[in-house]
């Protein structure tokens, strides 16, 4: 099931990239599982389900002006866990000040369902935390 979780997220975040959220929603409402959870690494937030995937989305709308994410890698973690890092930049929408980041994510997959998202500053830090203890 790797392979096509990979190409969920690819999919999931182009249309992101290109400003998509048609397909952004739809992919999500299919592939996300009811109890997903989103830990956001910059606010300690935890969005849940569908709902907090698209209060996330608002959000970043709204902290960001001129706000685009480039996938820089997407790399299979073993069984069920995925990992993708993106390269992000914007304007902080209150002080114009320009930001640009990596930010790497580790998706967590039960079959076809994404159950859980970690997010993290650097692929180091998101490799780390993905080993088995």
């Amino acid at each position: 099931m790797t392979k096509a979780n990979v190409e969920f997220l690819r999919e999931g975040y182009e249309a992101l990239q290109r400003g998509d959220l048609e397909t952004f929603t739809a992919l999500s409402r299919e592939r996300l599982a009811p109890e997903f959870e989103f830990h956001h690494v910059w606010d300690g937030r935890v969005f849940r389900g569908f709902e907090g995937t698209m209060e996330w989305i608002s959000d970043t709308r709204e902290t960001w002006d001129e706000y685009s994410q480039e996938i820089a890698e997407i790399a299979e973690l073993g069984e069920d866990d995925v990992l993708v890092v993106v390269r992000i930049s914007g304007r902080g929408g209150g002080s114009g000040v320009p930001v640009a980041q990596e930010l790497a994510v580790v998706w967590t997959f039960e079959g076809d369902k994404a159950v859980q998202a970690r997010s993290f500053t650097s692929r180091e830090e998101a490799l780390e935390a993905a080993r088995p203890s």
